[in-house]
């Protein structure tokens, strides 16, 4: 009988962002999460990041953490316009397909599940995308934000509506109330 391989450990830290409290995690040298506390997805994230890592979550320090940090708050303080800590999106071969498309979407840029799925070559797995989307284990440092639906609203995101907002505010350098969308309507 081949004994199982030990479980890893994923070394997590709460850090309270200006838009509500993130879970960061590193294993082994790369940022494996960045999950909203009260996200929609938690639950889901968690399992398949523990899961397929064959890791279990344990609160702790680490280089790492203090890296992703340190960028995170560059990036709410305006100093930081991409994220250079290493990461390691866990997840299907689709899901890592888009969340590299997602991390093509420049700061200030929005685009559309149709768009994304297009730039993917599925125009038609717009459901598929949107869910990949939804998955989305680094939120922030995978620009998940950055998405908005086909009539040019805002659609839904794991750290809620009001984080949503607050980041595009901040991306786009402007106030909430002043946001730009596609169709000239604002949210």
């Amino acid at each position: 009988m081949t004994a199982s391989p030990a479980k890893r450990i994923i070394i997590t830290r709460l850090w309270r962002s200006p838009c509500g409290v993130l879970e960061l995690g590193s294993l082994e040298g790369r940022l494996v999460m960045s999950d909203w506390l009260d996200g929609w997805h938690r639950r889901a994230t968690l399992s398949r990041t523990a899961r397929l890592l064959n890791a279990t979550l344990e609160e702790g320090d680490s280089a790492l953490l203090d890296k992703a940090q340190r960028e995170l708050e560059e990036y709410f303080a305006g100093r930081r316009l991409t994220f250079s800590v290493p990461i390691q999106a866990v997840g299907s071969d689709f899901q890592k397909r888009v969340w590299d498309a997602l991390q093509a979407i420049p700061r200030g840029s929005l685009v559309t599940y149709s768009e994304l799925a297009a730039k993917l070559g599925s125009p038609r797995a717009v459901r598929a995308v949107a869910n990949a989307v939804g998955a989305n284990p680094l939120s922030i440092i995978i620009p998940c934000h950055r998405v908005i639906g086909a009539d040019g609203t805002l659609t839904g995101y794991g750290g809620g509506y009001a984080a949503k907002r607050a980041l595009l505010a901040l991306e786009f350098g402007i106030p909430e109330q002043e946001l730009p969308w596609p169709d000239g309507r604002r949210a």
